[in-house]
C-alpha cells in the first residue's frame, strides 16, 4: 500500500496525493521514537512541493483540503502526529496561507467542523489555529486562547492574523499571546516578522509592528 500511494505522488502530484501518503504510508510505521522522527521528516520533505500547489483562487482545492484535515482530526490521538505535520507543512508555506486567509475571509471555505471541536477533550493540534479562521469573533477569540495553552511555531501565522482582527476582543488576546510567548521563546520572533509581512497594511497592523520591534 506505501509503494503504491508513492505511485500515485509521482503520477498524480496533487493534495489527495499527499493525504493517501500521510494516511497509509504511516500505518507501517512503528513506535520506536527515533524511527518516528524519521519518518516525520521524510514526511515533511515529500508533502511540501504538493501542498505547495494550492493557491489563492482553488477554492474547491481548499475545501477537499479543509474537509480531509477535519477527517484526520477524527482519528484516534497517537494517528494525529499526521495532522501535526501536515499544519507545520501549511504553515511554512507563504503562498497556501495566503489563499487559506482570504478565502476564509470571504467565506468562500467553512472551518466550522474545527470550531465545533473547539473546547472539546481530545482535540488535535489542527482544532485551534483552523477555528481561528471562523466568521464568528467569539470562535476566534476562544481559538486564541486555546492555541495558547500549548503553543506550536505553526500557529505564529494565525496568531498574527488574529491581531488585526476587526474586533476589538480577538486582537487583545492575540497580542496577550504574542507578547507572552515572544517574550518566552524569542526564536518564534523570525517566524512573527514573516507573517506580520502578510498583514502589514492591514488597519491594525502598526500595534503589531511595535510588538515585534519593527
Amino acid at each position: 500500500m506505501t509503494a503504491a500511494s508513492t505511485l500515485i505522488l509521482v503520477v498524480e502530484p496533487s493534495v489527495m496525493a499527499i493525504l493517501v501518503w500521510l494516511f497509509f504510508g504511516f500505518g507501517l510505521v512503528g513506535t520506536e521514537a527515533g524511527r518516528r522522527a524519521l519518518v516525520d521528516e521524510k514526511a515533511r520533505a515529500r508533502i511540501g512541493p504538493f501542498l505547495r500547489q494550492l493557491r489563492r483562487g482553488n477554492v474547491d482545492g481548499y475545501v477537499w483540503l479543509l474537509r480531509t484535515l477535519a477527517d484526520v482530526e477524527g482519528l484516534p490521538r497517537w494517528s494525529r502526529r499526521r495532522g501535526r505535520i501536515t499544519l507545520d507543512a501549511i504553515a511554512a508555506d507563504e503562498q497556501l496561507m495566503n489563499g487559506l486567509l482570504v478565502h476564509c475571509r470571504r467565506r468562500q471555505i467553512s472551518v466550522a467542523a474545527f470550531a465545533d471541536r473547539l473546547g472539546r477533550w481530545g482535540a488535535g493540534v489542527l482544532v485551534p489555529p483552523l477555528a481561528s479562521l471562523h466568521p464568528d469573533g467569539r470562535v476566534r477569540e476562544a481559538a486564541v486562547v486555546a492555541m495558547a495553552r500549548r503553543l506550536r511555531t505553526a500557529h505564529v501565522p494565525f496568531l498574527i492574523e488574529r491581531a488585526v482582527d476587526w474586533v476589538p476582543e480577538v486582537r487583545t488576546a492575540a497580542h496577550a499571546v504574542l507578547k507572552a510567548e515572544l517574550g518566552q521563546h524569542p526564536g518564534l520572533l523570525p517566524h512573527a516578522r514573516v507573517a506580520y509581512a502578510r498583514v502589514s497594511r492591514r488597519k491594525h497592523a502598526p500595534a503589531v509592528a511595535r510588538l515585534l520591534g519593527l
